[in-house]
């Protein structure tokens, strides 16, 4: 039991990250490296940036799995390769630089396949390649013993690692929650804080160990008691005699001999080739069974025989008589229907050819009502055009006459709308001709007024120069008044010019006038004279407009009549054109010039004529010719148009009597064909009937008769049935019945005298495996109380160090959680009774409350983190806060940072606190907590005592890491 107590006697190892290198891991999808050289390091990102990430790189690279990814008993290291790398060739790693017992280390791992692999050395070049057992020795060397097996140790010391090194909300909540539900992983929580896992799982083996050799003493102790009670029935049925062991084999091997015997020589040549009496009587009650099957199945069928046998005869003689009669049904039946058939097509042809006929009357009806009607249209037409000697005509001549029927329908329409536009042109005609006569007067008088070109040019090159000299003279008199009117306002401001000394001696006013007054006559004499010059230049700048005016209004004038002329000449040109057109118009469509209305009108009557005879014509050739047949003729086209009415009434009239006969006989002949039709029918319902009689009949009588012949077969095969074979087949059954008797009864004898003999056997082979169970019950007991013992003393082991342990916790937690717990309510925090010591209370006043119900959210998260920081002052190393800081007011959270800065100052050596937060708050107050707090000592020298870093992005578009605090250049200054 040395071993469980190992703890006491070795140093625990403070794990102390000085900065942490996270590459291509689940979220963050590029390289981040993590400066915790700080004592508090205080990670701020929004939710879904990548804190817990970091937090699982770091639970990876020191225990080789993340437990919250695992799946079973196993973990599969493809879970930690990103959603979105950066690159496709990426390697999935983490590493640090960490310090332990104060020796600066490097350790490093990366994913390889489903599995990862770990390098641990002093720096990363002297890292070496290390199995898991051996780098958890190096890490966690107080969470397993030495002599434990490699797969046990590796659990159990990932579980230490876990459980001191990292805190999420769910552990947090576990250590002070004390409902049943989670009671088990608040034990399991607290054992990894205390470090006694292992007295934890060794206590829990016990109890495996106990539950599985309880329910195999339970097994051992239902067989002993079932076989127990098979031995006292047994013991019952055999009595005294038989169970003190008078055998009785040579009775049952006698009778199984005479049975045998019983049966024939071939039957019992197996008998002799069974190894044991057991054996050879199963065999025997086979071969009886099997015997016996056979006689009932052929004394059953003999006694249908003989039931039978005096009907046989008229059975037979019924059979034969059926068979005949219906062969002889079944060909009248054949005949009958082949009859019917022909009936049938018959009066199928009868009704197709009256179905034709009748739509063949149909088509002559329709023809007739439509040429009738297309006759009476071209009377008509021929009518309403006045071309009443046209009637006289045959069709034929009056579709020569009018040759447009052979034009096509737009064709003729064409040609109506062509005469409609020319007889419009045509009605306009003589207008046009007056109006050219007198443009042909206007435009001899424009051309004789207009212009020539020379006199054109002329007043062009006159209005030119005009505009010209117009623009020059504007020009001049801009020269002119410009710097006469600047003169005037000089001269004006000399006037009021005041010296304020004697004039005589003024340099400007004696220059060259020898006296003020000579100069003020000057200037008088200049601006007098000035205006005059203005007015003359302005003068001729007015009469060179004038003139270019003049000029422009004759050039105006001049074009404005060439323009007239050239308008009057277009006009006439387009009336002459428009006369010429109609006059080719005129000559193509055959209309003489000077038409008349009358005329026009004339002209489009003999387009409607042609569309008349075209449409009669057509409706003619479109009849089929299988309406009038071959001994009638189609309407011809040599009879007069007047008489075209009558003519085809004639034809219609004539071919439609013979239609109508035709349809009579065909009605006739359906009739006929229908009754013979339906005669046949009632004949072949009143056969089939009798052969469905005539069948009935004979299948049961040949039923009747093939049930006896099969009876009789299997009764007597391969034997023609006779009375004397009867006789003979029941003396032989009657003998057969009496041996299988016999044979039954030997059997039911040599079982009885085996019975007995195998109950003794079966009776002391129960009692030895009685005894056996009894012995095997007495070893498991003894192993059951070993292992009861040892729960114990497991029990009792981690009872004892984790109460005083946690008494040592208490000593810690009360000042952190009074501190802390800033709006006061509880005096202390104790333990809880000898047999629950986990179970944490708080006194207030005198009153006992349970944290895990009369505690608010902010109380309970106070008393874990107090729990948990107590724990790590006495640990020291890294430590993985994940959002620990939810439910927190002003209040505690001042309490909270004066603890940080407290641990900070005095654990700065030893202990480093990494934190994740989502609070902006939080970080800005815990940068004015520590503004004024000056470098503190570190394994890596002095270092700023908080560092905040600051993630951003997400692990798609990246993860982007900045230093918060302290800002560039902070530290150094301090210093």
């Amino acid at each position: 039991m040395e071993q469980f107590y190992f703890m006491r006697g070795r140093r625990m190892r403070g794990i102390r990250l000085n900065s942490l290198n996270v590459s291509h891991f689940r979220g963050i999808n590029d390289a981040v490296r993590f400066d915790f050289s700080s004592p508090l390091t205080v990670v701020y990102a929004p939710n879904g940036t990548g804190k817990t990430t970091m937090c699982e790189a770091a639970e990876w690279l020191l225990t080789g799995q993340v437990e919250r990814l695992k799946e079973g008993s196993g973990f599969d290291a493809l879970v930690l390769n990103p959603k979105f790398p950066s690159q496709n060739d990426a390697v999935t790693s983490a590493a640090a630089n960490l310090y332990i017992d104060g020796a600066q280390q490097f350790i490093r791992r990366a994913v390889n396949g489903s599995q990862s692999s770990a390098a641990f050395g002093a720096d990363e070049g002297a890292a070496a390649i290390l199995r898991p057992n051996e780098l958890l020795a190096l890490l966690a060397p107080v969470a397993a013993a030495d002599e434990a097996h490699a797969l046990t140790a590796i659990n159990l010391r990932q579980r230490w690692l876990k459980g001191t090194r990292f805190l999420s909300s769910e552990a947090l909540a576990a250590l002070v929650d004390t409902d049943e539900e989670t009671i088990e992983r608040r034990t399991q929580v607290f054992a990894d804080l205390l470090g006694i896992r292992h007295l934890l799982d060794a206590e829990r083996q016990c109890e495996k160990y106990i539950v599985e050799i309880s329910r195999r003493l339970r097994n051992l102790t239902n067989m002993t008691e079932s076989k127990s009670a098979e031995v006292a029935d047994l013991e019952i049925a055999l009595g005294p005699d038989e169970t003190a062991g008078d055998s009785r084999s040579s009775s049952s091997r006698f009778e199984a001999d005479t049975a045998a015997n019983l049966f024939a020589p071939e039957d019992i040549q197996w008998f002799v080739e069974q190894p044991n009496l057991d054996d050879q009587l199963a065999s025997l009650t086979a071969l009886h069974r099997r015997h016996k099957h056979l006689f009932d199945a052929r004394s059953h069928a003999a006694k249908h025989v003989e039931a039978k046998w005096s009907i046989r005869n008229s059975l037979e003689v019924a059979v034969s008589d059926g068979i005949n009669l219906e062969t002889a049904l079944a060909q009248s039946l054949a005949q009958i229907e082949l009859d019917g058939r022909q009936a049938a097509t018959t009066l199928t042809d009868f009704s197709s050819r009256r179905e034709s006929t009748y739509l063949l009357a149909q088509e002559l009806a329709e023809a007739q009502d439509q040429l009738s009607h297309l006759s009476a249209t071209v009377v008509a037409t021929l009518l309403d055009g006045g071309f009443v000697d046209d009637l006289s005509l045959s069709l034929i001549e009056l579709s020569h006459k009018y040759p447009e029927n052979q034009w096509t329908p737009n064709a003729r329409q064409q040609r109506r709308r062509e005469l409609k536009t020319l007889e419009l042109s045509s009605s306009r005609s003589a207008y046009e001709t007056k109006h050219l006569k007198e443009l042909d007067v206007e435009v001899d008088a424009a051309r004789t007024d207009a212009p020539s070109r020379e006199e054109l040019e002329r007043l062009q090159r006159q209005a030119a120069e005009a505009i010209s000299n117009a623009k020059a003279t504007a020009n001049l008199l801009d020269a002119v008044a410009s710097p006469v009117a600047r003169l005037q306002a000089a001269a004006r401001d000399l006037l009021g010019h005041d010296h304020g000394v004697e004039m005589g001696k003024c340099p400007l006013c004696s220059h060259d006038w020898e006296g003020v007054e000579n100069l003020r006559s000057a200037i008088d004499a200049t601006l007098s004279a000035a205006p005059d010059l203005v007015v003359a230049a302005r003068a001729g700048v007015a009469a060179a407009e004038d003139a270019a005016k003049l000029a422009q209004i004759q050039l105006g004038a001049a074009l404005q009549k060439q323009k007239n002329l050239e308008r009057l000449e277009k006009e006439r040109s387009d009336l002459q054109l428009a006369n010429a057109v109609r006059l080719r118009e005129l000559e193509r469509l055959g209309v003489v010039k000077g038409a008349t209305e009358v005329e026009f009108k004339s002209l489009a009557w003999r387009l409607d004529v042609a569309d008349a005879i075209a449409t009669l014509l057509s409706a003619r050739d479109g009849i089929s010719p299988t309406v009038f047949g071959s001994e009638f003729r189609m309407p011809t086209s040599g009879v007069r148009v007047a008489d075209l009415h009558q003519h085809l009434e004639a034809v219609f009239e004539a071919r439609n009597r013979v239609l109508q006969l035709e349809l009579a006989e065909l009605a006739k002949s359906i009739e006929a064909a229908s009754n013979n039709r339906d005669e046949l029918r009632a004949k072949y319902a009143a056969l089939q009937q009798s052969l469905k009689e005539c069948r009935s009949v004979l299948e049961q009588k040949s039923a009747e008769l093939a049930s006896l012949q099969s009876a009789w077969q299997q009764a007597s095969p391969d034997i023609d049935w006779s009375n004397a074979e009867l006789d003979k087949l029941m003396s032989e059954l009657s003998k057969e019945g009496v041996r299988l008797t016999l044979i039954e009864g030997h059997i039911e004898a040599a079982r009885a005298a085996w019975a007995a003999e195998s109950r003794r056997s079966r009776l002391l082979e129960l009692q030895q495996a009685t005894q056996l169970l009894v012995d095997e019950a007495r070893v498991m007991r003894g192993r059951l109380d070993a292992a009861n013992r040892a729960r114990a003393v497991f029990y009792e082991a981690y009872t004892t160090i984790s109460r005083q342990k946690v008494q040592d916790l208490s000593r810690v937690v009360n000042p952190l959680f009074a501190r802390m717990h800033a709006n006061r309510v509880f005096d202390r925090i104790n333990l809880g009774a000898d047999s629950d010591f986990l179970h944490w209370l708080a006194d207030a006043g005198g009153q006992q409350l349970d944290p895990g119900k009369d505690f608010s959210q902010g109380q309970r998260q106070d008393l874990a983190l107090a729990l948990f920081l107590a724990r790590a002052r006495s640990l020291g190393g890294t430590f993985f806060l994940d959002e620990p800081i939810v439910h927190l007011d002003d209040l505690n959270r001042v309490g909270l940072l004066d603890i940080l800065r407290a641990t900070v100052l005095e654990s700065s050596n030893t202990l480093n606190l990494v934190i994740t937060t989502s609070s902006r708050v939080l970080a800005r107050h815990l940068i004015e907590k520590f503004s004024g707090v000056d470098l503190v000592e570190t394994p890596n020298g002095r270092q700023p005592p908080l560092r905040i870093l600051e993630l951003d992005g997400n692990g798609r578009s990246g993860i982007r890491l900045s230093t918060v605090y302290p800002m560039e250049g902070m530290s150094v200054a301090a210093s």
